[in-house]
Formats: C-alpha cells, sequence, structure tokens
C-alpha cells in the first residue's frame, strides 16, 4: 500500500504496525508524553513500528541508564546493564497490533501518531526477555561497567557485543555474528 504525505513523497507502509506495553488491557492506545524521547518535541504521541522484535524491546519497563537496544545487520540486540532490575520489572506485556492508517514515519524503526489509536489484535506474553528470544532478539546481561562500555564504543559496542555469550546461545538458540550493514560509514570503525 502506497501513502503520500509522509518524510518521502511514497512510503510503501504495511496495514499494521506494532505499539508494546507493560500493561495488558488496553482497548485503544492514548498518546502519552511521558513515553516520549527527551529532545522529541512533538508533544504526545503513540510510538508503533513495523519490526515485532524490535517491538519486543519495549515490554520491559527501562531507560537508556541501564538497558537499551539496536540493530546491527539488521538482528535486533538488547542489552541490560542490571539484571537484578530488569528481573524484579519484568511482569511481561502486550504488544498491540493497530492499523498503520495515521501514523507517519518517525524514524528508521518507529512511525508515530499524535491521536488515540485503536487495538486491533494484541499478543500477550508474561517475559519480556522471553518475547525478545522467541522473536530473535539477542539478549546480553552484562554488568555495569561493560554496559557502560557498550554505550560509549566508537562502533557502538559491536565489538564487545561479538566477544560475549548471548542468553539465546545459553538456552541453545541459534545467534547471529553481529555486524554492520555493508553500505555503512561506520564499517570502518574497527
Amino acid at each position: 500500500m502506497v501513502r503520500k504525505g509522509y518524510n518521502h513523497p511514497a512510503i510503501i507502509m504495511q496495514k499494521y504496525l506494532y505499539h508494546a506495553s507493560p500493561i495488558k488491557d488496553l482497548a485503544k492506545l492514548e498518546p502519552r508524553a511521558n513515553t516520549t524521547p527527551a529532545e522529541f518535541e512533538e508533544g504526545p504521541c503513540v510510538f508503533a513500528t513495523d519490526n515485532l522484535p524490535f517491538a519486543t524491546e519495549f515490554l520491559v519497563p527501562h531507560d537508556d541508564s541501564w538497558a537499551n537496544g539496536g540493530a546491527f545487520s539488521g538482528t535486533n540486540f538488547f542489552v541490560i546493564g542490571d539484571k537484578e532490575r530488569f528481573r524484579e520489572v519484568d511482569k511481561g506485556g502486550c504488544i498491540y497490533i493497530v492499523h498503520s492508517l495515521g501514523f507517519r514515519k518517525y524514524n528508521k524503526r518507529e512511525w508515530l501518531c499524535k491521536e488515540p489509536v485503536d487495538v486491533v489484535e494484541k499478543i500477550v506474553f508474561t517475559s519480556g526477555l522471553t518475547a525478545m528470544i522467541i522473536h530473535g532478539v539477542q539478549v546480553y546481561f552484562v554488568d555495569n561497567q561493560v554496559y557502560s562500555n557498550i554505550q560509549n564504543a566508537r562502533d557502538h559496542g559491536l565489538t564487545i557485543l561479538n566477544s560475549l555469550e548471548s542468553e539465546n546461545e545459553k538456552l541453545g538458540f541459534p545467534v547471529e555474528e553481529l555486524g554492520m550493514y555493508r553500505g555503512s560509514k561506520k564499517n570502518n570503525l574497527r
């Protein structure tokens, strides 16, 4: 489906998007200011993504000071610098499926809508960690120093992450070596 009027004259957009929440009983998603990045200046909105594995990274409440995710070569990863804190707040949650109509592109993986959004369907998870792992997000528990090193690494933590054993590996799930996109200017940062 082609929609006009987004950041690009014609963006191909799928019919549904995913929104994660630790709250499991929502029928409508309301725009909220407290879920927006600090530098975000557009006011309250609903964020969603067209990438289900990426959505699972938001089932557990966290901030970038102790947990953060990303992707290398299309493989999502999530790094947790405080295992005990993560386990305490991991109560599972829902991935809400919503129609994409009314959303506009915010960045490479996120879309936003300034209006309330009706939920079409939901997927309930009892654990955010399990949701990430079964959807292929490579999860790493590290100590605070390693977390800080990853956050401040010139290569965005790629070298460090590839030297670690993920929770996925420990549980016997297949994993991929993380790498930069072939066309990335950051390929020469190693």
